[in-house]
């Protein structure tokens, strides 16, 4: 029963993390995108990544405060489809400018958002492609949980990314900056906490 309700939520939790993509496939395929499809394209695909980087942050707090297994059941699928949409975002991007690469390479190194936005994006990609229990198992608990640190940084470029770009409302600007402070600062106590444990320990 356990099995079978874990695999329920994981269902639930990919048709529902499916839905902006969904979405934005329904309006192009009505027409409702066709007159300059690829701004809010762009726009809604980053967003959907940003939010559920925080979203995937926010599973393991929300797991050892509550005890809950489901979270860190679905933290994976959370953070595969986060670094989806990311690279949805940057290659529509690309896209509206037919991938001129001499351009966007230009506007890459002139517009610093959108560094900070690229660096953002490759710091997904060794999370995305370590993501597997293979690679848990390559690396070692220890230096996946160390590697995966690199989700602070994302995250923070990330929004930084989108709050220089003004994609934000200023509701979404205030309650993402709260919320990935106050994960930051979470990560930080435990850290503190093990390390003065560890001292203690082994002084």
């Amino acid at each position: 029963m356990r099995i079978l309700k874990r695999r329920l939520i994981k269902m639930a939790v990919f048709a529902a993390a499916s839905l902006p993509l969904l979405s934005l496939a329904h309006g192009v395929f009505l027409g409702a995108l066709a007159a300059d499809p690829y701004p809010p394209a762009i726009q809604a695909t980053g967003l959907w990544s940003m939010r559920l980087l925080l979203l995937g942050l926010a599973l393991t707090p929300l797991a050892r405060a509550t005890h809950w297994a489901w979270p860190i059941d679905i933290r994976r699928m959370i953070g595969l489809f986060a670094a989806f949409y990311a690279l949805l975002h940057l290659l529509i991007w690309m896209k509206d400018y037919d991938f001129d690469w001499g351009f966007l390479a230009r506007e890459t190194v002139e517009r610093s958002y959108l560094t900070i936005g690229l660096a953002a994006l490759l710091l997904l990609v060794p999370l995305a492609a370590t993501s597997t229990d293979a690679a848990v198992r390559r690396l070692g608990a220890r230096a996946w949980r160390k590697l995966h640190w690199l989700a602070f940084p994302a995250v923070g470029l990330g929004y930084l990314h989108f709050e220089m770009a003004g994609r934000f409302t200023r509701a979404e600007t205030l309650l993402d900056a709260l919320l990935l402070a106050g994960l930051l600062g979470w990560r930080l106590q435990r850290w503190a906490r093990r390390s003065l444990r560890l001292r203690a320990q082994y002084p």
